[in-house]
């Protein structure tokens, strides 16, 4: 019950300040406001960022995934070819698939058909972001080169220091990253402005 009154509250003084309070004051007193609507244009950037990432589309600074300027992830190498061969395969932009906000290239039509049969098997974790990075809560670009394939799934790290020290603990490290990046996901984390602000 007090959680419903309080967004009552919350609501009025809201709808106050936005509406009420700047019709009542002059132009110049209004300047009193802006704490407020510095927290109402959080909220407006909070759910414009809701709003791309639920559509597939990078939110701002840091994307849900991360690709180079044309939408490429992995810096264009096999996510196949990872967990497949082991290796990191660069791959050729005619054999490309779209998944997730990203384009994927593959090294050959073999692969790309394995990857479109099913792709959630092959994307790589934390949104092709650093591992070992994400488990401080960082989002650092990866090496291509330096990558771990453990229990089926791609992690990739920005050095090879970082790859190293990742996998030296890889359960520990798996959930720690897998909780920091729980936090980046828009909008299914009701804690995002607890850990983030807002």
């Amino acid at each position: 019950m007090k959680m419903i009154h309080y967004s009552l509250v919350a609501t009025y003084v809201s709808v106050f300040a936005a509406v009420v309070a700047p019709r009542l004051l002059k132009a110049s007193d209004a300047r009193s406001l802006n704490p407020i609507s510095s927290a109402m244009a959080s909220d407006d950037t909070l759910l414009a960022q809701a709003a791309a990432a639920s559509s597939d589309q990078p939110a701002g600074k840091a994307p849900k995934v991360n690709v180079d300027q044309n939408g490429v992830i992995l810096k264009g190498y096999d996510a196949v070819a990872y967990i497949k061969q082991k290796r990191a395969v660069k791959g050729d932009p005619k054999f490309s698939s779209k998944y997730g906000g990203a384009t994927y290239y593959f090294a050959s039509a073999k692969d790309k058909a394995i990857f479109d049969k099913s792709p959630a098997k092959y994307v790589p974790q934390y949104g092709a972001y650093c591992a070992n990075g994400m488990t401080k809560k960082e989002v650092n670009d990866i090496d291509p080169n330096v990558f771990f394939v453990y229990h089926g799934k791609l992690y990739l790290c920005q050095t090879k220091q970082a790859g190293e020290h990742f996998y030296s603990d890889p359960d520990a490290n798996i959930k720690k990253a897998d909780a920091k990046w729980e936090l980046y996901q828009l909008p299914h984390n009701p804690g995002f402005r607890r850990e983030f602000g807002s």
